[in-house]
């Protein structure tokens, strides 16, 4: 039984952690540019 629930709990940690780094990197790509018009000012 405890050999099951600490596969349980390694599997949603490799989850958390595969779904994290996946929306850290999102983030960095999805920054959003800068209007010319706060450039040019």
């Amino acid at each position: 039984m405890k050999k099951l629930f600490a596969m349980l709990l390694s599997g949603v940690g490799i989850l958390a952690a595969s779904a994290a780094s996946t929306a850290c990197v999102v983030f960095v790509l999805d920054e959003p540019e800068m209007p010319k018009e706060l450039i040019e000012r």
